[in-house]
């Protein structure tokens, strides 16, 4: 009897430890521009969506496409709720399908412009209009010490 709850009690921490190594987390480093904008990335491959609603500029001064990624997990949630409106749930499929192979393709950049700085990260993804489009610049701008989107 205690050999068979010695090995139910290792089946049982074997399966817990599994699960818990699955479950991949992001600590977005708002001190780092391209841990902020890997932060799209890990939301794209996991669908952890809720993690894209503080990335963008705190002043609202980000560009149309900035905002819509930041408007994502608002999105899904009224997706949700609404049984997944078919449109809705494409922008989703695509914004997943253009992001989830991204990736970072060089160095950031920085510029000081009016005592603001903002930064440059060069990035790759599937873009759905074809390669020729895959190659982009997210640019951010510091407030407060960290980084936040601005425009791509």
């Amino acid at each position: 009897m205690k050999k068979i709850i010695f090995i139910l009690t290792i089946l049982v921490s074997t399966f817990w430890v599994a699960v818990a190594q699955d479950k991949k987390s992001y600590e977005i480093d708002f001190t780092n521009p391209k841990s902020v904008v890997n932060a799209i990335f890990y939301a794209a491959q996991t669908k952890d969506f809720a993690i894209m609603q503080c990335l963008c500029d705190p002043y609202g001064r980000g560009d149309g496409d900035t905002k819509r990624l930041c408007a994502i997990p608002k999105i899904v949630k009224l997706m949700e709720d609404s049984d997944g409106a078919g449109q809705t749930k494409e922008k989703i499929d695509e914004f997943v399908t253009a992001f989830k192979v991204g990736r970072i393709n060089g160095e950031v950049s920085y510029k000081e412009y009016k005592e603001t700085l903002y930064a440059k990260v060069p990035f790759w993804f599937n873009h759905p209009s074809g390669a020729s489009r895959s190659d982009e610049t997210m640019n951010l701008v510091k407030r407060y010490g960290n980084w936040y989107l601005s425009s791509f």
